[in-house]
């Protein structure tokens, strides 16, 4: 299992490079190639993409939150971030928030 790459560095080793943004027509290519390695259909819509050091690394899409990720590296850390700010671009995750908001009935005790 591969081990988190934001984890590995210290203070004595250079820091990767993180960015998230939103892709770009012209990085449809690179998303493709992460769902591929992913072995998981293509992502649809508006992708939120993860670049470690200028390397697309893992893309969740917006619309309905699934994840690519390159499964040779610990994108683990990179995910959590990429969830965390997807929901800051688009709100709660549609599929996490069903049924949170419903209120709770009590059973009487007999």
């Amino acid at each position: 299992m591969a081990t988190s790459m934001l984890g590995k560095w210290s203070l004595d080793s250079v820091a990767p490079t993180v960015a998230l943004r939103i892709a770009e027509r012209g990085e449809a290519a690179a998303v493709r190639r992460l769902a591929a390695l992913d072995d998981a259909p293509a992502l649809e819509g508006p992708v939120l993409l993860a670049l470690m050091d200028g390397e697309a690394v893992a893309a969740i899409s917006l619309p309905d939150r699934r994840v690519v990720a390159n499964p040779f590296l610990g994108t683990r850390d990179l995910v959590q971030l990429l969830r965390l700010r997807a929901e800051h671009i688009a709100g709660p995750d549609p599929r996490r928030s069903r049924g949170r908001n419903r209120p709770t009935l009590l059973r009487r005790a007999a």
